[in-house]
């Protein structure tokens, strides 16, 4: 029995992997694509004459440099594996796809397409299993299992990973047996800080009675939805949150019932979703097309309205309008730390870096006792061979040493795959919210945001030499009328928010029909040639 590997696309997101196990079918090579990036030409991996064919596709997740590719993708009859929530998203993901993207042979993929939450039998000797990896709402990697004599070899693929959970689904396991990690590599060190920024901006200029649009992706929408849902529920603050078009319909199937939140996938009149101190989620990312577009051209002209542009990063937001408009990056990735825990949990025999190219790659070598491969190439390596586990050519005997003396090569003695005899968790979402968990700084929100309700001294004592009992016609107003101190409440808090961001300036006549605004004090964050919006308010002086 034989392991190899090969990247689909090195000169691509390099996010694509080809395995290969020989000697399970006599004369056929049995060939698994890991997802279908951009580029990858599986007519140029496959050996015809050497008897490879495709023998499955396992979609980690509806991101699209992991499915760009996957409609020229598919040969031989073979199955397209994802998550059930990836499943039942897929056919709208494609869909929206196409209209901005070179997607193709959608209905093939949809036929193909099977929902897989439990060991699956690629061929006799070779089951699958996805596991949860965080990342985004259904993401997975897959965990492969091979039978070689009276053991099994594993093989885990993360696909991209948080140990985070994402909108209620899981985090990456680290109590998994494994022997080779085909480890997506791409980290984030301030993933945390910018998730709480988009939560701390929208939850900021909505309480504080503003029109708001979020415009993002499907999946990332879905996921701030689920937050600022759960957190304004937690912080009992009644904000409405409406989600158009893809975004609405991505949250529909994939079953959610967040706090505050409507989704309207179709719509005919954009005002519905535009409203004081009320949160629009759209897509795309950039509103120059689809729902985030129509949604933007009505907040366009109000000098109130906040337009947030959540994107992936490579892209040139908006900025006309007389709305304030900003943009964050959203690269929910581990940090490099949370990488090295996870590659000391599982301690594989291999570790073979992917969706990173060059030094971000080679920076993984010679740092765990496993064999590391950072090849930016599209040839076949191999892993396991005759009963033995292979390490790079390259490599020096004192690194074999260290491999053989530090990892355990001698696989996984299981009576037959099951889920009794190697349990895996359930990629499902789970009923529990844990906001922090999820990567959001809930302290610094709370300390901003949570209001403590008013105390109301609730004493039946009598002042002294009073003898007459006390009744409900005693009670404050607070108490008669919760509504309306709790209006008063957020009224105040509007007020702070707004003077907050109050300056004095002077009016400077500089001639020629132009009018400058001299500034008393300095405003941190704002530089020559900057766009503001003002909003004046004469002062006698």
């Amino acid at each position: 029995m034989q392991i190899t590997y090969q990247h689909a696309n090195p000169r691509g997101g390099k996010e694509s992997t080809v395995l290969r196990f020989e000697g399970l079918i006599p004369d056929q090579t049995v060939a698994v694509l890991i997802d279908a990036g951009s580029g990858v030409v599986v007519d140029d991996l496959l050996d015809r004459s050497a008897g490879e064919y495709l023998t499955a596709v396992c979609l980690t997740h509806a991101h699209l440099d992991h499915y760009e590719s996957l409609g020229r993708a598919i040969r031989d009859g073979a199955p397209i594996l994802a998550t059930p929530s990836t499943a039942s998203i897929l056919e709208d993901v494609l869909a929206a796809g196409k209209e901005y993207y070179d997607i193709t042979e959608t209905d093939t993929v949809l036929e193909r397409l099977e929902a897989c939450s439990s060991w699956t039998r690629l061929v006799e000797g070779l089951h699958v299993h996805p596991v949860p990896a965080g990342h985004a709402p259904g993401a997975c990697g897959f965990l492969f299992a091979v039978r070689d004599d009276d053991v099994y070899r594993t093989v885990l693929a993360t696909g991209d990973f948080t140990r985070r959970g994402a909108a209620g689904y899981p985090g990456l396991p680290t109590d998994l047996p494994v022997d080779v990690l085909v480890l997506t590599g791409a980290t984030n060190s301030s993933f945390e800080t910018e998730a709480t920024e988009i939560v701390e901006s929208i939850t900021e200029r909505v309480l504080a009675g503003a029109p708001v649009l979020a415009c993002t992706s499907a999946l990332i929408g879905v996921q701030i939805a689920y937050w600022l849902g759960h957190y304004f529920d937690q912080i009992d603050e009644h904000v409405p949150i409406r989600l158009a078009g893809h975004v609405a319909n991505v949250y529909d199937q994939l079953g959610y019932e967040v706090p505050s939140v409507k989704s309207v996938p179709v719509f005919d009149d954009p005002t519905q979703f535009v409203a004081n101190g009320a949160l629009a989620i759209a897509g795309p990312e950039v509103p120059v097309g689809g729902s985030s577009a129509r949604l933007f051209e009505q907040l366009r002209t109000d000098a109130n309205a906040f337009v947030l542009q959540v994107t992936g990063g490579g892209t040139e937001p908006v900025t006309a309008g007389q709305c304030t408009t900003t943009a964050s990056v959203f690269s929910n990735h581990p940090t490099r730390e949370v990488v090295d825990e996870v590659v000391a949990a599982y301690d594989p025999v291999h570790v073979v870096v992917v969706h990173q190219h060059n030094e971000a790659a080679d920076c993984f070598k010679d740092h765990y006792d496993s064999y590391v491969w950072a090849t930016d190439d599209a040839d076949e390596y191999c892993l396991f061979d005759r009963g033995g586990w292979q390490g790079p050519p390259w490599v020096s005997e004192r690194t074999v040493r260290r491999v053989e003396a530090n990892t355990d090569t001698t696989g996984h003695l299981l009576d037959g795959i099951s889920e009794s005899t190697l349990p895996v968790p359930t990629v499902g979402r789970t009923p529990s919210v844990d906001l922090s968990e999820e990567g959001l700084h809930l302290d610094g929100l709370d300390e901003r945001f949570q209001q403590t309700e008013p105390v109301v001294d609730t004493s039946t004592s009598s002042p002294p030499g009073d003898t007459t009992s006390q009744d409900d016609s005693s009670e404050t107003a607070d108490e008669r009328s919760p509504g309306l101190a709790d209006i008063e409440r957020r009224l105040d808090a509007i007020e702070t928010r707004l003077r907050a961001d109050e300056f004095e300036a002077r009016v400077v006549d500089a001639q020629d029909g132009v009018t400058l605004l001299r500034l008393d004090d300095e405003i941190d964050g704002v530089s020559h040639g900057d766009r503001v919006t003002l909003s004046l308010e004469l002062v006698d002086r």
